[in-house]
């Protein structure tokens, strides 16, 4: 049978990593779901019109929203 010996440095790289992972883990995922995104072309198109929508200010408030729609703000 093979022994394997850890040095402190070993030791302290491998705590690192177990610190980390968690966050590689969430990152990785935040990476799958934007290709997911990029590959759709509708919801990308979709995206895109909504960016041009804000910097043309096609746009409407939270309040003016609620107006509109016959909501009082207090039931939401």
């Amino acid at each position: 049978m093979v022994e394997t010996v850890f040095t402190e440095e070993d030791r302290k790289n491998l705590k690192t990593l177990a610190e980390e992972l968690p966050m590689i883990r969430l990152l990785l995922e935040e990476l799958a779901e934007t290709l997911e995104v990029l590959e759709d072309e509708e919801l990308t198109e979709s995206i895109k019109a909504s960016e041009r929508d804000i910097r043309e200010g096609r746009l409407i408030g939270f309040d003016e929203l609620l107006k509109e729609l016959g909501i009082d703000e207090q039931e939401v």
